[in-house]
């Protein structure tokens, strides 16, 4: 079992060197790949227009939001700005009571994301729990270092959600199919959350823990990227289904932290060596990100298990490259943003440890 971390990071470095070695312009995920690009590099230029400060967001946006075809991209485009809306709203509505009392907050953002991570494994509409989630963590997580913030960091990403999930939908009207793949297998919903639902819930739970432990390991080690921490916790335990199998669902969980880890660390050493050649000119630097997304969309299209290290990749090339209202001028943020989601990975390898399948006893139902 020691050895399970080191094998799962050599036999995604091997896969991710398979999938570089055979990446063409023109291979058959080619279009979606430049799909993708056009719709991440559109969605920045649009924050750029507007003069908005953190357009990483709306970039982040467009790129999860950019599917193969149309159908696909407008149900989770509009999940996402829902989800976004509706957290972002609740968030202000209790954001008085939170600003000036930390222990409540931090029930809060436990009882937020528990939810948030539940309702994404048993809802329907799970992607829009999952947003909502992680934009009530993003706002009231801001209240710990500028109580005033709330309203402006809601509106803000809710106007970045805005315009990335609309820059993909209308970049694959456009160039994509119009036939879907077919309906999604049926949600299990709500129902029986403590007996046939209880590996759900219990998941779920560990989430809200990780998250909740995000302000007082933050307080303590002074980090920084609070947020980025936060959705970092939220987005790893976020596994898209459940085994029903403890150990193999801990394995998921533990190779989703390393496949984050890796797509992280990659995807931060190729923002930082563009940010090191010092451009400074629009038209460059658009390139780079075009360029850095595609190769990023490529790999999350991978048929050999990896395409969550090409989705990591992008958040953190993105975050790192798109800092402001034009090409960045420093290396810091980019950073500092580097440090947060790696203190997220630490808050939940500590949260995995405790709470591992060992340690803490299944809810069965009844005989």
């Amino acid at each position: 079992m020691t050895l399970a971390p080191v094998r799962i990071v050599l036999d995604a470095t091997s896969a991710l060197r398979l999938d570089l070695a055979e990446m063409r312009l023109a291979s058959g995920r080619g279009p979606g790949c430049t799909m993708t690009a056009l719709a991440v590099t559109l969605a920045v230029m649009i924050t750029l227009l507007l003069r908005l400060d953190d357009g990483w967001w709306a970039a982040i946006s467009a790129f999860v939001s950019t599917r193969a075809t149309a159908p696909a991209s407008i149900e989770r485009g509009v999940l996402r700005i829902l989800g976004t809306i509706g957290g972002a709203t609740v968030a202000l509505l209790l954001s008085p009571w939170l600003a000036d009392d930390t222990v409540t907050l931090t029930l809060v953002l436990f009882a937020v994301s528990t939810i948030g991570v539940l309702g994404l494994l048993v809802s329907p509409h799970g992607y829009a729990w999952l947003l909502s989630a992680v934009t009530m963590d993003m706002v009231l997580l801001a209240l710990l270092s500028d109580p005033l913030s709330a309203m402006a960091v809601a509106a803000y990403r809710t106007a970045e959600v805005i315009i990335g999930t609309t820059a993909a939908i209308v970049v694959v009207v456009l160039l994509a199919p119009g036939a879907d793949a077919g309906p999604p297998a049926p949600a299990p919903g709500w129902s029986d959350l403590v007996g046939a639902q209880w590996p759900a819930v219990r998941h779920a739970l560990r989430a809200g823990i990780g998250v909740m432990l995000v302000p007082v390991v933050w307080n303590w080690l002074e980090l920084p990227s609070l947020s980025q921490t936060a959705v970092t916790v939220a987005a790893v335990m976020a596994v898209p289904a459940l085994s029903g199998d403890s150990a193999r669902d801990q394995q998921t969980v533990t190779e989703r932290a390393l496949h984050r880890l890796l797509g992280c660390l990659l995807g931060g050493l190729l923002g930082l060596g563009c940010l090191a050649l010092s451009v400074d000119s629009l038209l460059p630097w658009l390139l780079m990100l075009t360029a850095g997304i595609w190769v990023a969309a490529y790999v999350q299209g991978s048929t050999r298990g990896i395409g969550y290290v090409g989705t990591q990749g992008a958040v953190v090339f993105i975050c790192t490259l798109v800092q402001g209202a034009g090409p960045p001028q420093s290396l810091l943020p980019g950073i500092d943003r580097f440090a947060g989601i790696s203190g997220g990975l630490l808050i939940l390898a500590a949260v995995s440890a405790l709470t591992a399948p060992s340690t803490l006893p299944l809810k069965r139902k009844p005989a």
